[in-house]
């Protein structure tokens, strides 16, 4: 084996064990994970900012400006957050107050309503049908018992780190200010140390993979925005109780492509049918038009060509994900198997003899990204004439 080739070798083997270190210590890199998230919907206003001053600077100095970039940023984004906590934690404490306090009176009428229930099932069930109802109901709570000590043992099992994920949050802000201003000069850092066998490739495959992930994050968190603050502010004119914290559930839930306007429904209607039955109709109307808004309108303006898989195929990788890591795999899933994708198309291209950059110019990804600047760089129609287009006439 020559040297190139143990070179590339130590490369994967150590690219390899990174991989199993962070999937070993993923509970603990949770803050990290979120702070990537956001560092990437923020880095494309950072480089905006940065570009408006880097020209009139020389270049021992373009660091120092996106750090400033940056600062401003956090003034805003953070700001942002602070102001919007002080309106809404009041408001939401004493949603939450005013719930415990009808909590008591909730619970009678459930009980009442799950006696009345009971009393329609012994009336009208046969005797027979009702044994195994019976029998299925005690599988059912064994089988929901065992899950029970379970999630007990997980919960235990968090709660034993959470001195190192409180730690991590802190730390999150400073690490996020580091990554966004040295960008630019972390990647080629990265390139130059790879083997030159595989640089151009390696740059291809970060270019792919950081197109695909940053469009898909951006646009998911600006459709849990946009649905977070409609369910909220619809549910809070209803007088739902809990509204605030309806709207948070949908804005999260959002990120969960395709299941994730049901899944932030389900809370809300139960509450509303708890604590309201008048209004179940009107606010299932409301997470109706929500979801009918979102897959119709915004999702094909925001996400269109973002991961381009298939919605059987969604639904699988949701399944898988689901179970091999819970919420977290819900919501990553879906850009990590839209990036394998890439991957593995890009490399079979190359096994097939075509060049890097040919391999690169037939990726999905690639060609949606030149689409898109195109479309931009494309001179818009103008509906009205300019006075000297009326002079003219």
């Amino acid at each position: 084996m020559t040297r190139n080739r143990w070179r590339l070798f130590l490369w994967l083997a150590t690219c390899v064990f990174f991989l199993l270190l962070v999937w070993q210590a993923r509970s603990t890199l949770i803050p990290f994970g979120v702070g990537a998230i956001i560092a990437y919907s923020l880095e494309p206003v950072v480089g905006m900012l940065a570009r408006l001053v880097e020209p009139r600077v020389s270049a021992r100095y373009q660091r120092v400006v996106r750090g400033f970039a940056v600062g401003v940023i956090y003034l805003v984004f953070f700001g942002s957050l602070i102001a919007a906590g002080f309106y809404l934690v009041p408001v939401a404490a004493e949603q939450v107050n005013h719930f415990v306090d009808r909590l008591p009176a909730l619970v009678k009428e459930a009980r009442e309503q799950a006696d009345e229930w009971v009393r329609l099932y012994r009336e009208n069930v046969s005797p027979g049908v009702q044994e195994q109802l019976n029998a299925l109901a005690d599988d059912a709570a064994s089988a929901a018992a065992g899950a029970g000590q379970a999630a007990a043992r997980r919960t235990v099992s968090i709660l034993t780190s959470t001195a190192s994920t409180i730690f991590g949050f802190a730390v999150v802000p400073f690490w996020m200010f580091y990554v966004m201003r040295d960008r630019p000069t972390a990647v080629p850092a990265l390139l130059a140390a790879v083997p030159p066998e595989i640089r151009q490739d390696a740059r291809h495959l970060l270019r792919l993979a950081d197109h695909l992930l940053g469009r898909y994050i951006r646009g998911q968190l600006f459709l849990g925005l946009i649905v977070g603050v409609a369910v909220g502010v619809a549910m809070t004119v209803l007088g739902v109780d809990l509204s605030i914290g309806l709207g948070v559930w949908a804005g999260v839930t959002e990120l969960i492509p395709i299941i994730g306007p049901w899944l932030g429904a389900i809370p809300g209607l139960i509450i509303v049918a708890a604590t309201a039955p008048h209004l179940l109709i009107p606010a299932a109307l409301v997470y109706l038009a929500v979801q009918q808004l979102e897959n119709n309108l915004l999702v094909p303006h925001v996400q269109s060509g973002a991961v381009d898989l298939h919605p059987a195929v969604i639904f699988v990788l949701l399944t898988l994900g689901g179970a091999v890591a819970g919420f977290t795999g819900l919501v990553v899933v879906i850009p990590l198997a839209a990036i394998l994708r890439e991957v593995f198309w890009y490399l079979d291209r190359r096994l097939l003899g075509q060049t890097p950059d040919e391999a690169l110019a037939a990726s999905r990804t690639e060609q949606v990204r030149l689409a898109r600047e195109t479309a931009v760089a494309r001179p818009r129609r103008r509906w009205l004439p300019t006075r000297t287009e009326k002079a003219e006439k």
